[in-house]
This record gives C-alpha cells, structure tokens and sequence, in this order.
C-alpha cells in the first residue's frame, strides 16, 4: 500500500497531537503536586521547629475575661498559658472553657460577685504534650480568634444540628474523591450533594446526584483544595456537612497521616476529659494547611509567664497532694493551704466552689477513672484565693 502525503501528514499531526496531550498531563501532573509540596511545606517546617512554650486554647468565652496582669480582653482562639490567672471582668454570668495540650478541658463559670472576683488559676501540664497536639492548638490559634465556632450552614430556630464531619479525600482521575468517615452510616440509596469552594478561583458547583452503594461514597469536586459539601436526601433534608481537604495522588499520604494523627488525637482527649470541639479543631486544622495559614507565636500578653504571688493581702491558694494528673489506682488527695487558720472549699463534681460548698476536712479518695477537685482558700482578713482546679485520673 502506497502512503500518499497527505495520509502522510495527517499521521504526523496526530503523533503531534497525542504528544502534546502527553505533555499536558505531566505538566497538568506536576502543578499538582508543586501545589500539594508548598501546601504541606507549612506543616512540615512547622512540626521540626515548635519552639514556642506550650499553650492552651480559650473556648466559647461568655463575658469578659482578662489575664491576671495584662491588659486586652481574651477572645476564643487566644493563647492562654498553663498556669496563668484568669480574672472575669464582670460581677455575674460569666464563663470560658480552657483546652490544653496535654488534653484536659477545663469550664470555669461565675454567677455572683462574690465568686467572680476570686479569679481562677489555669492548670499546669500534667504531661509533655506530643508535638502534633501543639502543633494543633498552634493552629487553632492562628485560625479561630474572632470567629465563631459553629460553621455550618445557616439553620432557622429550631432546626436540629447538621452533622458535621472533614475528610482529607485523594483526587483521583477524573475528579473523583472517595468519602467515608461520616458518610458510611448513610443507608445505601440516592442522595443529593452541594459543593462550595472554601476558598479560591474554582466557582460553585451545581447540585449532583450520587448513589451510595458502598461504606463510601464518591464526589465529583472541581479541584485540589478546601470545598464544604453538604449532602442531602431525597426529601431535601440535609444530612452531613463536610469540610473536604481534596489532595492529588502524590504525597497525598504525607496530610492522610498527619490528619489520622489529629483525630486519634482528639478521640482520645475527648474521652479522656468529655466535651473537646473535636470537628472545629479538625476544621481549624485542615484550613491551617489547606490555605496556607502558618501557625505564629501568640503574643506577649498571652505567653508572658504568670507569677503564682498574687499579693500578702490574698489567702494563699490550695495545692495537691499528690500533684494532679494520672494515678496509678484509688488514691487518697490532700489540700493544703500555707495560710495559717485558712479553710478551703471545694466541688467534685466540676462546678465552682462556692461559700456554701463543702468544707475540705479530710483527704478526697480518687477512685474508678477520673475525677476533677476545684478549690479556694478563705481566711479571716484576706481576700480569698483564686480557685485552682486538679484533674485527677486513674491509668492513661
């Protein structure tokens, strides 16, 4: 068979155009993962180089609040430091939630004048906290000051909360991520599903369908990067809300174990002392790297080191003994208190201590798995002690 040359030519353009096809895709290849490396980059330097102290977390602050010594009020995401003196700046209904890094979780609450003006002592570690649960609260930091924690999407009043989940998913060919987490509880069936880009170029995708027949489920999203997703069923009700970390192929398990790492992490602090923002921290974190947001050393007035003498005219606050944190089994806790003739009060059941409450007169028996001791001093012609907590817990 003779070739003509135009038969000729046209094999050549099309050898051309395969080629070009070819060169695409390893340039459209290695853009994702020149995007991938600088996106995980921020982690990685940061995980190798956590020099700042440990700090802790402010959460869902009612009222204001300020560090004993420093001036500013603190806002939930601020920097709190083990062992600082938090005072209300109020006479009544006031309230924040401590989170530290060695995983306790602590609410301190004031209704009367008379309790908020005693001020309350944060905690000092029990434990050296792992460098990714610093690097976590790290990037809380960076991320939540300011902001609300329930991002979901907008409910009216009455409306019950969506269920919330995040998901790292590899981007596979074709754009296709596959979910699971939440996701598998769903009964197998049709669903309905949104997806909003949480940042940048990639615009709002139209509402696709999706057949669940498996523990997962499989998503069509736009690009790599941050995409809220809420899913709902046939009758238009909606049922998980679902940050979506999408990531190409390469280096793709480099964010998979790091986020494994958070949520085992977060699980455990969870059981270990109940009530951990668990999806608002794995939001923070996954938004910390997805967008580039580099975790900073907080400032001054929140990392300044607190001085325990508060004043000769201010009852000396209890101390524990044994120190708080992990036991080896039922243990016998003792209050002591430098003031001479100073009484002590104290709860067990994690609410504040108050006048009326129970008078220490006897070591406090730790027993089963865990137990919270909140405390203040009292004595004739001084102002009572701030309220200094001990968390105690029996085995890790």
């Amino acid at each position: 068979m003779q070739v003509t040359p135009a038969w000729n030519s046209f094999i050549r353009s099309e050898a051309y155009v395969a080629q070009l096809s070819i060169q695409q895709s390893r340039i459209t290849v290695f853009l994702q993962i020149i995007v991938i490396m600088l996106l995980i980059l921020p982690f990685a330097l940061h995980a190798q180089n956590v020099n700042q102290p440990p700090y802790g977390i402010a959460w869902r602050v009612s009222g204001v609040w300020q560090t004993e010594g420093e001036k500013g009020p603190i806002s939930t995401g601020d920097a709190i430091v083990p062992g600082s003196l938090l005072r209300p700046g109020g006479t009544r209904d006031h309230s924040i939630t401590v989170l530290l890094p060695d995983g306790q979780r602590i609410l301190y609450e004031c209704f009367t004048p008379q309790d908020c003006v005693r001020g309350f002592r944060v905690p000092s570690l029990y434990r050296i906290p792992k460098p990714i649960a610093i690097d976590l609260l790290a990037r809380a930091n960076s991320v939540l000051p300011q902001k609300q924690s329930d991002q979901s999407p907008v409910r009216s009043q009455g409306e019950p909360r969506i269920p919330r989940d995040e998901a790292v998913a590899v981007l596979e060919s074709g754009s296709k991520a596959e979910i699971a987490g939440l996701a598998t509880a769903l009964s197998n069936g049709s669903y309905w599903y949104e997806v909003r880009p949480f940042t940048g170029s990639a615009g709002f995708q139209p509402r696709r369908e999706v057949e669940k027949t498996a523990q997962s489920i499989t998503l069509m999203l736009p690009s790599v990067g941050l995409f809220d997703v809420l899913i709902v069923d046939r009758l238009n009700t909606p049922r998980i809300d679902l940050l979506v970390a999408a990531i190409p192929q390469p280096r793709a398990e480099t964010l998979l174990k790091s986020f494994r790492e958070i949520q085992a992490l977060l699980r455990d602090w969870n059981e270990n002392y109940q009530g951990w923002p668990i999806h608002d921290f794995q939001r923070a974190y996954l938004r910390s790297l997805m967008l580039g947001i580099r975790p900073s050393a907080p400032s001054g007035k929140s990392i300044a080191i607190k001085n325990h003498d508060i004043g000769a005219d201010v009852t000396s606050e209890p101390r524990f003994s044994p120190s708080p944190g992990v036991l080896s089994g039922d243990t016998e806790v003792s209050l002591h208190c430098d003031t001479p003739g100073a009484s002590m009060h104290y709860t067990v059941d994690g609410s504040q201590p108050s006048d009326t409450s129970a008078v220490y007169r006897a070591p406090v028996v730790v027993k089963g798995t865990a137990l919270t001791i909140k405390a203040f001093a009292a004595s004739k012609g001084k102002k009572d002690s701030p309220v200094v907590t001990g968390i105690f817990r029996i085995g890790d």
